[in-house]
């Protein structure tokens, strides 16, 4: 049996934030000061594979002031930050597009929120995709509500990623959205988990990120990996490698010293959230052999420090 990895085999990791928000919408932050804050600010000597390389710009089309809008090009003449437009539509449960134009109160479905249907929700992905964008749904389990239920997940067509923590709200398992996502890959979907800030203002900082497993360090190179599920989602873990070897899926974590001290624990997820292999301790790799009746396979690695990452699902060749 052959795995269907998404990783590219080659390509250079790099760290980024689909999800920010500027004071076009309700952040409190100018795009340039965003920009400052993620590409500068937070540049780190000791771990450079930390440092954040892309940022979507994803205004509120609710809230978006027009006058206030800009285009992102020619925001960086150094070249050194991958900014990326996009927008949330928010009119009722939010979602992202990535990767395409920012709109102003163009409500297309105009109802109340409570009277959103299903059919609602598709029309709004259609409309990301129609503009060249790729939809993601947002923060599933926001604040006393479920903004995306695993019968949504399960019954919607054509999103490429669920953001399964989102780090404005991120405090605990109540709102890691891993039980939508896996609700959606046992229904038969191949979708994507993404982990974002939610950036307002700096407190939303370093709490989710992307790490891109890149062709090439640009915007299209971004959504490439982000289309073909090249990626993983963090917390504070890192990976080295995630890779197939025939029967076998391999999870390395990152080979700096600094991760030979907390405990491990690697947990092989398949359909239905179920767990099917686990292993803790202080080694780094861990593998799970194809049994046979797998849908997929996701790999969650936490350190003994509270800091997680979630591989995307690898998927039995048929």
């Amino acid at each position: 049996m052959r795995w269907i990895s998404p990783y590219f085999e080659e390509g250079t990791w790099i760290r980024g934030n689909f999800h920010t928000h500027t004071d076009v919408s309700d952040g409190s932050h100018t795009l340039e000061e965003a920009a400052e804050n993620y590409f500068r600010v937070c540049h780190t000597k000791a771990s450079p594979w930390m440092d954040y390389r892309f940022l979507a710009i994803t205004d509120h089309t609710t809230t978006g002031k027009k006058e206030m809008y800009r285009p992102i090009e020619n925001t960086d003449p150094d070249k050194k930050c991958i900014l990326i437009e996009g927008r949330e539509d928010s009119y009722s449960h939010h979602i992202l597009g990535i990767g395409c134009r920012m709109t102003f109160q163009e409500d297309i479905i105009q109802k109340n929120q409570a009277d959103y249907t299903l059919e609602d929700y598709q029309r709004v992905i259609d409309e990301i995709i129609k503009d060249g964008g790729i939809a993601i749904l947002a923060h599933p389990h926001w604040r006393f509500a479920d903004y995306f239920s695993g019968e949504m997940t399960a019954k919607l067509e054509r999103y490429t990623a669920i953001e399964i923590i989102n780090g404005d709200l991120y405090s605990g398992p109540g709102h890691l959205a891993t039980d939508v996502w896996d609700a959606a890959l046992t229904a038969g979907k191949r979708v994507w988990a993404t982990g974002n800030d939610d950036f307002h203002s700096v407190r939303d900082m370093h709490n989710a990120w992307n790490m891109a497993l890149v062709k090439e360090e640009t915007k299209e190179g971004v959504l490439d990996a982000l289309r073909h599920g090249s990626l993983y989602v963090s917390n504070g873990a890192v990976f080295e490698r995630l890779y197939t070897d025939g029967d076998w899926i391999v999870a390395e974590c990152h080979h700096d010293s600094l991760f030979d001290l907390p405990e491990k624990t690697f947990r092989f997820i398949g359909q239905g959230g179920q767990l099917r292999q686990i292993q803790t301790g202080k080694g780094k790799t861990a593998a799970y052999k194809y049994q046979g009746d797998e849908q997929y396979i996701r790999v969650e690695m936490c350190l003994s420090w509270g800091m997680a990452a979630f591989s995307q699902p690898f998927f039995p060749e048929k």
